[in-house]
């Protein structure tokens, strides 16, 4: 009995064995991956997130401190705020004397003042004056006369040093008294403020 060897044979040897290596790396490749994921998952990247859920956390506290510390420091500017709208609403209120009803009411469209002083603790009003001719100034008298005789504003009146201007028209003085409703008296303000 004779053997025959056949060529095939020795080629399917080749690649039986090319086959086993393939494998044999495919299943190392595969294992190495799969060290890979759990080293990644449960060593690495675990402890990272852990690592960055903290820094989250800490970032929150440090921004409501941060934001704490700027509410504290918005009360104390509203506490001087309040104390200036404290002051403000209890000032001597001219204001009555100025509005429409007041002063700007009060003066004819033909009379300017260049000169202009209030005593609130007074009520004396102190003005100088220009018109372009005496019509106007009469006027403007009649107007604070009818005032004085209805009470509205004007208690007392009193033009001196008339006089020709050097430009043309007429140059007066006038002192005017007003009731104690147009101009208020003084107020002592108070603050809830203990810084004061």
């Amino acid at each position: 009995m004779a053997i025959e060897i056949n060529g095939n044979e020795k080629n399917s040897l080749s690649f039986d064995w090319l086959f086993q290596l393939l494998f044999a790396l495919a299943i190392l490749v595969l294992l190495s991956s799969i060290a890979v994921f759990v080293y990644y998952q449960f060593f690495n990247i675990q402890p990272k997130t852990n690592t960055l859920m903290q820094l989250k956390t800490d970032i929150q506290n440090d921004k409501t401190q941060k934001e704490k510390t700027t509410e504290i420091e918005a009360a104390a500017i509203q506490n001087y705020v309040d104390d200036f709208v404290a002051l403000y609403e209890q000032r001597p209120k001219m204001s009555g004397f100025f509005s429409g009803a007041g002063f700007e009411g009060w003066v004819h469209p033909n009379v300017y003042f260049s000169n202009f002083s209030i005593d609130a603790d007074s009520r004396v009003v102190n003005l100088k004056g220009y018109t372009t001719d005496f019509k106007p100034l009469i006027d403007q008298l009649k107007i604070f006369k009818d005032l004085r005789n209805r009470g509205q504003g004007i208690e007392n009146y009193e033009v001196s040093d008339i006089k020709l201007a050097e430009e043309g028209g007429v140059s007066f003085s006038l002192v005017i008294t007003v009731s104690p409703d147009t101009i208020k008296p003084k107020t002592i303000w108070t603050t809830n403020n203990p810084a004061y």
